[in-house]
């Protein structure tokens, strides 16, 4: 679900590169990926024969999903697994057409494609954060000296360096980056639990085919599924919010600067006024602080997204998927926006 939908909403405050790790190209190529593992474990398993399992993930690579007919098909199943799967078994026929998603069910797919996502994810968020620490670093390099008025409790307080603000920028994003090895490994993790979470179809194979559908796919086994256990996503995103929260920090504190006049800031650039030609509006600044707050409510649906009843929720799942992949993408957009505020700015504070 893009930010805003279309329009110039989405480009104000979306993130097409975020988007798309969530969109249809990139779920079905996962849902193929996750079905070549499997026939992989099946054949580690001895389920298989060797010659026919490597025939059936040829066939699985070059399979193309008819995508309309899928979306029709997800409206009245609720997912888009059921009708992937049967497109898929008629693509493949014959031997081995039976063993297609054996022992898998619908959120094994759906959860591993939102874990594949996270992780690429995760990949663009680090290098935007480390651009971002980068242009932190510049202007404390260059402006650090500069003596600039603290503020307390939007009161004028004492004296200090510019160092000292930028360092109240600087301190969270790289403790939030020091933190990504734990995100990786609470999130990286294989969704594989079977019709009701307990891999009964496999029998006593089942740890062998999870694990070998985990190492094909570069993912951790938890040596269990987790259907209705929902953490790996709800640390997610709290990682996620807590991000764009420091970035509302910075918005906040540079559109505050802003106010305050050149004796804290100059900026370049800045939105114009439909009705006072002489503003210069710091919108960048107000962006970071938009998407921190729009962050800070999808939070609270994630929450209420944990509450699957019994072995699985069709409503609970359905609002994480609408809340996700929204709040990656405003986080994504905070980053690029927060490097372009850095950017534009061309003092901070008085030189001493």
């Amino acid at each position: 679900m893009t930010m805003g939908g279309q329009g110039w909403v989405a480009g104000l405050i979306g993130d097409e590169q975020i988007a798309s790790q969530f969109g249809d190209a990139a779920q079905f190529a996962s849902f193929a990926r996750f079905e070549q593992a499997l026939i992989a474990g099946l054949a580690e398993a001895g389920r298989i024969e060797l010659p026919d399992a490597s025939r059936l993930i040829s066939l699985i690579e070059s399979f193309e999903p008819d995508r309309k007919k899928i979306a029709l098909a997800a409206v009245r199943d609720g997912v888009p697994i059921p009708d992937y799967v049967r497109q898929l078994r008629a693509h493949v026929s014959g031997i081995g057409s039976d063993l297609i998603h054996h022992g898998a069910t619908s959120q094994d797919l759906l959860d591993t494609a939102t874990v594949e996502a996270l992780a690429r994810i995760t990949d663009l968020l680090s290098e935007r954060l480390d651009t971002l620490l980068d242009n932190l670093a510049a202007l404390e390099a260059r402006d650090g000296a500069n003596t600039l008025q603290a503020v307390t409790r939007m009161q004028p307080a004492l004296d200090f360096h510019v160092g000292d603000r930028l360092a109240g920028w600087r301190r969270p994003l790289e403790q939030l980056r020091d933190r990504l090895p734990d995100l990786r490994h609470q999130t990286e993790i294989l969704q594989f639990g079977g019709a009701v979470g307990n891999l009964q179809a496999l029998g006593a194979d089942a740890e062998t085919v999870a694990n070998t559908v985990a190492h094909k796919l570069g993912l951790r086994w938890p040596g269990h599924g987790w259907h209705s256990a929902r953490g790996p996503f709800v640390h997610y995103a709290g990682w996620l919010c807590e991000l764009s929260g420091a970035l509302g920090k910075i918005g906040q504190d540079v559109a505050l600067m802003a106010l305050r006049g050149e004796s804290d800031i100059r900026l370049s650039g800045g939105g114009a006024s439909s009705a006072m030609p002489h503003k210069h509006n710091p919108i960048a600044a107000e962006r970071l602080v938009a998407l921190a707050c729009f962050n800070a409510t999808q939070i609270s649906a994630m929450h209420q997204a944990q509450i699957h009843e019994m072995e699985r929720s069709g409503a609970a799942w359905m609002l994480e998927w609408m809340v996700l992949p929204q709040i990656c993408e405003a986080t994504g957009a905070g980053l690029v926006t927060a490097s372009g505020l850095l950017q534009s700015i061309q003092r901070l504070g008085t030189p001493s």
